[in-house]
C-alpha cells in the first residue's frame, strides 16, 4: 500500500510539471527498490529518526547482556543525528567517517579517526559535569557495539541520512488524520474522502503556528514524556491555539 501511494504521488507531481530532486522516506524496501530502478536520478534520503530508532533497538539488546553499554544509548542516538545535521553539502563519505568515529570515542580515543574526520570536535571530556564511563577495549560490550557501528547495512543507511528535512511533518499529518477518521470506525468511501480533505485543510491552516508566549512576552515550552523514550522527557515548543476555518473567508 505504501509503495502504491508513493507511485501515485510521484505520478501526480509529474502531471503537474513538478521535477523531483530529492525524496526523504523511511527505509521501506519496496520504495528503495522502486527508486533504484525507476528514479535513479533522484537523491533518496532516509529520515534520521527511523534509522536511529532501529539502531538503538539493537544496542538495547546488547545493553541487557552488557549493562555498561546502557548509559551510552542516548549519546549514540544523538551522535547519529549530529552526523546528519552537521554534514549538509558534504559527501556521504564524510557522514560515514563521522559515524565510525563513535567506535573510538566510546573507548576514550578522540583523534586519529581517519583522513575524512581525523578528530572529535567536542571539548575536553574531562570538563563534563556528568561523564560516562568509557567502554574498555576488547571487552564484550565494547566489541559488540563497535561491530554494530561498522555493519555494512548500518553504514549503507548512514550514507543516506537526510542532513536537512525529515518526515516528521508527514508523521504529524498522519496522526491528525486519526482524529478526523478514527481507525476504529468504518466510513464510506465518500465519508473517508471528506474527512481526509478536512484533515488536510486543518493541517495546512495550522502547520505553521507560532510559539506561544506568556504574559511577560517570554516563549513557552512544555515537557512531554513520549512512549518511545521509555520514561525520559523531551522539551517542546508550545504553539498558539489552532484555528478552525480561519482562512475560508478569504
Amino acid at each position: 500500500m505504501e509503495k502504491e501511494g508513493f507511485i501515485r504521488s510521484m505520478v501526480l507531481l509529474a502531471e503537474h510539471g513538478l521535477a523531483v530532486d530529492s525524496i526523504i522516506t523511511d527505509r521501506h524496501p519496496q520504495i528503495q527498490k522502486y527508486m533504484r530502478e525507476n528514479m535513479p536520478d533522484v537523491t533518496h534520503y532516509y529520515d534520521v529518526w527511523h534509522v536511529a530508532k532501529g539502531f538503538i533497538r539493537s544496542i538495547e539488546k546488547v545493553s541487557k547482556e552488557c549493562p555498561e553499554v546502557k548509559p551510552w544509548l542516548k549519546s549514540i542516538s544523538n551522535h547519529m543525528y549530529w552526523c546528519a545535521a552537521s554534514s549538509h553539502g558534504q559527501s556521504p563519505d564524510v557522514i560515514v567517517a563521522k559515524w565510525q568515529s563513535l567506535g573510538n570515542h566510546i573507548q576514550n580515543k578522540h583523534s586519529n579517526h581517519g583522513p575524512l574526520f581525523p578528530a572529535c570536535l567536542h571539548d575536553d571530556p574531562g570538563t563534563q559535569t556528568k561523564p560516562k564511563k568509557w567502554l574498555k577495549p576488547s571487552t564484550k560490550g565494547c566489541e559488540k557495539v563497535v561491530d554494530m557501528i561498522n555493519k555494512t547495512r548500518v553504514l549503507r543507511d548512514v550514507r543516506k541520512l537526510s542532513p536537512g528535512q525529515q518526515t516528521s511533518n508527514v508523521e504529524a499529518f498522519h496522526s491528525l488524520i486519526i482524529r478526523f477518521a478514527p481507525k476504529s470506525v468504518h466510513f464510506s468511501f465518500l465519508g473517508m474522502l471528506t474527512r481526509l480533505c478536512l484533515a488536510a485543510m486543518h493541517y495546512n491552516e495550522n502547520a505553521g503556528r507560532k510559539q506561544a508566549k506568556n504574559r511577560d512576552g517570554e516563549l513557552v515550552f512544555i515537557i512531554r514524556y513520549p512512549k518511545f523514550k521509555n520514561g525520559e522527557y523531551t522539551l517542546q515548543e508550545k504553539k498558539v491555539h489552532p484555528t478552525f476555518g480561519e482562512y475560508t473567508k478569504y
